[in-house]
């Protein structure tokens, strides 16, 4: 299957035992060198005998590798958090909901109150509060 919205992940805090995670935006903005910078300050310190550390520590860097990876490959224009896209979304919304300007003339007419809504053309084209849509003259 092919998905067309990118699953990112928003923010990862590289700390021993947590690694807490939120879904929403880009990595390439909230991943930073310090992150990899922890990881490295880890390593140096923690005892390679401990078999609890040693397993920590593969986790964090398996963590930080996947974001690199997540990180290299994403592309910041498909981010659907930034002004322009939240702008554009918001202008088809409005025109969405007035049949961007153009009269009414396809519905879902009940013949009777308790028939089944079915898609007819109507007689005369009305506007999206149901008024008739004004006439060229």
């Amino acid at each position: 299957n092919f998905c067309l919205q990118p699953v990112v992940i928003e923010h990862c805090s590289v700390v021993p035992g947590k690694f807490l995670c939120k879904m929403a935006s880009y990595v390439g903005s909230k991943l930073t060198a310090e992150d990899a910078r922890k990881t490295e300050e880890f390593e140096r310190v923690a005892d390679p005998d401990d078999r609890e550390q040693a397993a920590l520590l593969d986790e964090m860097r398996s963590h930080l590798k996947k974001l690199q990876d997540i990180k290299r490959s994403e592309d910041p224009r498909l981010s659907f958090s930034t002004p322009e896209f939240k702008e554009a979304q918001r202008v088809f919304t409005d025109n969405f909901k007035k049949n961007f300007n153009r009269p009414v003339e396809w519905a879902l007419v009940k013949e009777y109150p308790w028939s089944t809504p079915q898609l007819r053309k109507l007689e005369t084209p009305v506007d999206v509060q149901g008024k008739p849509w004004p006439q060229d003259r």
